[in-house]
């Protein structure tokens, strides 16, 4: 993992990654299902190896260090800010927020489709950390890319409010993002955040299921 960090990389790659993570992004978004569900994954992936190699991906997936105490402190950690932040902003401000309709429309079938999915929405955001950090502080490259992975969310939690939604979704998924990154980094490993993602949005789901 962190053999891609601040990594110099032709700029020339990097766009052209850019534009292949896009074409998956636009699959997952509006690609029939069948396609949607592995267009992201395989795009971002290809990216990566595009830009970084075969070597410097291969060791993106290496083994974690600590995973099973980085997993659940970030989980956990995510889990008590979005609460915070929901309640703010549905109690406090008084907004209507838009749910997921994944999470709102429970199938026991997505329990096995949401762990390739968030693989593809982790290739997608790491890709662009590292991008960001060959030019910027990691500190920078994590917020940039967090940035994008909540714009990434805008169709999805869009309640008909354009200031309500981007606040949504920059300080709730934004700030998750964040946490992902830091996980993927302090464990060395994509297998860390893409852990910590899977099992944050299997909670917000089991939440959504009950209360429903």
């Amino acid at each position: 993992m962190n053999k891609l960090i601040g990594k110099q990389i032709s700029w020339n790659n990097a766009l052209l990654g850019t534009v292949l993570a896009g074409i998956g992004l636009v699959g997952l978004l509006y690609a029939p299902a069948i396609v949607s569900i592995f267009s992201l994954s395989i795009a971002s992936y290809l990216a990566l190896r595009l830009v970084y190699g075969n070597e410097a991906v291969k060791q993106l997936f290496g083994k974690p260090i600590a995973p099973v105490n980085t997993i659940s402190k970030y989980v956990l950690l995510n889990i008590l800010i979005s609460f915070l932040v929901s309640l703010v902003l549905q109690y406090g401000l008084k907004w209507d927020l838009h749910g997921n309709p994944v999470n709102e429309g429970f199938q026991w079938l997505t329990l096995l489709v949401i762990p390739i999915m968030l693989l593809g929405e982790e290739l997608f955001s790491i890709f662009f950390l590292a991008i960001f950090s060959s030019k910027c502080t990691l500190p920078i490259a994590s917020i940039l890319s967090a940035i994008i992975f909540g714009l990434v969310h805008y169709s999805t939690y869009d309640n008909g409010n354009v200031f309500h939604t981007l606040i949504h979704i920059l300080f709730i998924q934004g700030v998750a993002r964040l946490l992902f990154n830091q996980a993927a980094i302090k464990s060395n490993s994509i297998l860390t955040s893409w852990g910590t993602h899977v099992l944050f949005d299997l909670f917000a789901i089991l939440v959504a299921y009950l209360t429903a």
